[in-house]
C-alpha cells in the first residue's frame, strides 16, 4: 500500500495531503472520492464536503496519520527522551531488582564432616523498587470544519492548517515530559539520594581556569571510583558499579561552557568528539536544586516509559467540529540502585566509617561430630571450636577471631583457623589449651582480646611413633642410631645371634650371621658394630663375655 513521507523541509501541497490519504483510505471512500490533480481538486474537496462519513474519514487520516509525520518535523521535541525504555506493553508496573553481594567463607577441608551450609539457607541482600504508571494527561484539539475549508484556498494550506493545529499538544506533551522528567532531579534531592561532591559555581562571573580545572577534577575522580562497587554513591546503599562507559553527564550550559571539552573526554575514556553524546546541558533553573553544576549517573538513571500513546475522537454536531485527544501515560521515575553524583556548591557529603570496636569474645563452645556440646575431648576425635568477637555496636564489622593451640605433644593434633580442632590418637597431653584471640582497634597485635579455653583429653593412646625398634637420628648427623639387643646364655651353654636392623654381631672379632648358635667353650667374647648408615646409640650395650 502506498505510503506518505512528507520530507522535512519541504511542506507537501493540498494536492500531495489529499492523495495521501485516499492511499490509505477504505475502498468507499476512494469510489467516491477521485484522486486529486490540480486541476479536479475542486471536485474532490466538494465530494468530502458534501458527504460526511467521508469527511470525517478525511479529518480523522488528516489527524492522526499525516499530520503526526509533519508535526514531528515542526515541534519542539524533548532532549531527555533518549533514555526512555520503550513501551511498557504489559501491566503498569515496572520491577527493579539489585541482588547485593555475598559474604565469603574460608575452605577447610575438615568441616566437612560438620558443615551444615549444604542444606541451609544462605539469603543475599535483596531490594526492589516498583515503578508505577504515574502520568496520565490527555491533549485536546479541536478541528472546526469552517477552518478546514479555509484550508483547501490555498496550494499549502492543508500543512499550514495540520501544523498550526497539532504542533500545540504535541509541544505541549513533549513539554510536559521534559519537565516531568528533569523534576526527578529535584525530587531525588530532596529525598536524599545523591552524593554531593563541592565544586565552585562554574558559571559565576569570577569564575576562573582554576575553578573548571577543579570542577573537571572532581568529575574524573567519580568516574574512576564509580567503577568499583560501593555502598557509598547511590540511594539504595546497595554495592553498586558503572564503568567510564556507562556513564552520562547532565550538566548547566554555563557550568559546560567552562569545562574543557577534550579534558571531559578523558573523564570518560572516550574521543572528544563522542563527548556530546555522553552530556545532556540542562537549564539549571530546571535542575530545581540550588548551586547544582552537574550530575554524573548512568542513563538507566531514569525509569520512564510510555503505556499509552493514543488519540481519540469526539465529533460535536452542535459546533459543527471534532475534537481529538491526544492520551500520554507514562511512568516517570528514577533509580535508586545507580550511583548519582551532585557536583554542587554545597559542601561535599562526607563519607563516614563507623568503629565497631571488638568488647570481648563470646563464650566459646566445643562440639563433636555429631553437634552435641562437649567439655572434654577424646584422642582421635574432630570437634568445632565456636566464638566470635563482640563488637559495640553489635554485628560490626570485625568480628573475626583467632585460635591458637597450646600443650599439644603429638604434631599431628591441630586446630584451623575455622575453629576445627583434631586431637591425634598419639596424644600424650592429658589436657590442650585453645588461645583465642580478636583485635581490639585494628591498629595492630598489641591491641588484641584474648580468652583461653582448656579442654581435658581422654581417650586410649596409641603409641604411633616411634615404634619400638624404629631408629631415629635425633643428633642429625645423617645416621640412625641403633640399639643392639643383648646376647644371652641358655641353660646349654649356646648364645644365639639375633637380628637387629643396622647391626652387626661379631664373635672374636669375626662377623657372625644373624640367627645362628653358638656353642660356648671356655672364654668366648662377642661385639656389636653398626652397619653402614648406622651408629650405636650412646650407652648402648656393645660387648659381652660368656665362659663355660
Amino acid at each position: 500500500m502506498p505510503t506518505f513521507d512528507p520530507r522535512p523541509f519541504t511542506n507537501p501541497n493540498n494536492v500531495d495531503i489529499l492523495n495521501a490519504v485516499r492511499a490509505g483510505a477504505t475502498l468507499d471512500y476512494q469510489r467516491r472520492i477521485p484522486a486529486a490533480t490540480k486541476a479536479n481538486i475542486q471536485e474532490t474537496i466538494d465530494n468530502l464536503l458534501n458527504y460526511k462519513p467521508q469527511m470525517n474519514e478525511f479529518v480523522d487520516a488528516l489527524v492522526n496519520r499525516i499530520g503526526l509525520e509533519i508535526v514531528k518535523y515542526n515541534t519542539w521535541t524533548n532532549p531527555l527522551a533518549k533514555f526512555k525504555r520503550g513501551m511498557l506493553d504489559f501491566g503498569d508496573t515496572i520491577e527493579e531488582i539489585n541482588v547485593g553481594l555475598i559474604k565469603a567463607k574460608v575452605y577447610d577441608p575438615d568441616r566437612q564432616s560438620l558443615e551444615q551450609d549444604i542444606f541451609g539457607v544462605e539469603k543475599p541482600d535483596v531490594q526492589s523498587s516498583f515503578h508505577k504508571v504515574n502520568r496520565q494527561n490527555y491533549y485536546k484539539l479541536s478541528i472546526n470544519e469552517s477552518l478546514l475549508k479555509r484550508a483547501f484556498l490555498a496550494e499549502f494550506g492543508l500543512s499550514k492548517f495540520i501544523t498550526a493545529l497539532m504542533s500545540t499538544p504535541t509541544t505541549s506533551d513533549n513539554w510536559d515530559e521534559f519537565l516531568l522528567t528533569t523534576g526527578l532531579f529535584a525530587e531525588y534531592y530532596r529525598a536524599g539520594g545523591f552524593f554531593k561532591s563541592h565544586v565552585p559555581d562554574l558559571g559565576a562571573v569570577d569564575s576562573d581556569s582554576a575553578d573548571a580545572k577543579y570542577g573537571l577534577r572532581r568529575i574524573r575522580e567519580f568516574a574512576g571510583n564509580l567503577a568499583f562497587p560501593s555502598t557509598y554513591y547511590n540511594a539504595s546503599g546497595m554495592p553498586v558499579a558503572a564503568t567510564p562507559d556507562e556513564l552520562e553527564l547532565f550538566i548547566t550550559p554555563e557550568a559546560n561552557a567552562a569545562l574543557d571539552v577534550e579534558a571531559l573526554a578523558g573523564a570518560f575514556n572516550i574521543d572528544k568528539a563522542e563527548v556530546p553524546s555522553r552530556t545532556t546541558v540542562i537549564p539549571k533553573e530546571y535542575f530545581g536544586i540550588d548551586g547544582a553544576q552537574a550530575v554524573l549517573t548512568t542513563r538507566d538513571f531514569f525509569v520512564i516509559a510510555d503505556q499509552k500513546i493514543e488519540t481519540t475522537t469526539a465529533i460535536n454536531p452542535v459546533g459543527l467540529h471534532t475534537n481529538y485527544f491526544l492520551h500520554r501515560w507514562q511512568v516517570v521515575s528514577a533509580s535508586r540502585f545507580v550511583p548519582a553524583v551532585l557536583f554542587t556548591t554545597e559542601e561535599s557529603d562526607e563519607i563516614i566509617t563507623v568503629q565497631t570496636p571488638v568488647q570481648s569474645i563470646n563464650a566459646p563452645v566445643v562440639k563433636d561430630a555429631a553437634g552435641t556440646t562437649v567439655t572434654s575431648v577424646t584422642r582421635g576425635g574432630l570437634y568445632n571450636v565456636q566464638t566470635y568477637a563482640v563488637t559495640s555496636p553489635v554485628n560490626g564489622a570485625n568480628d573475626a577471631v583467632r585460635m591458637e593451640l597450646v600443650g599439644a605433644v603429638s604434631p599431628r593434633s591441630y586446630i584451623s583457623q575455622t575453629g576445627m580442632l583434631h586431637v591425634s590418637v598419639d596424644e600424650e597431653a592429658t589436657s590442650l589449651t585453645v588461645n583465642i584471640f580478636a583485635v581490639d582497634s585494628g591498629e595492630g597485635l598489641d591491641d588484641q582480646i584474648t580468652t583461653a579455653l582448656v579442654l581435658p583429653v581422654i581417650g586410649a593412646l596409641v603409641n604411633l611413633w616411634p615404634n619400638a625398634g624404629v631408629a631415629e637420628d635425633t643428633d642429625n648427623d645423617g645416621l640412625l642410631e641403633r640399639t643392639p639387643e643383648p646376647l644371652t646364655m641358655d641353660a646349654q651353654f649356646n648364645v644365639t645371634i639375633p637380628s637387629v636392623e643396622g647391626v652387626q654381631y661379631k664373635k672374636a672379632g669375626v662377623n657372625v650371621n644373624n640367627g645362628t648358635v653358638h656353642a660356648i667353650t671356655g672364654t668366648v667374647a662377642f661385639t656389636a658394630v653398626a652397619r653402614a648408615g648406622s651408629e650405636l646409640a650412646t650407652g648402648a650395650p656393645a660387648s659381652w663375655s660368656f665362659t663355660h
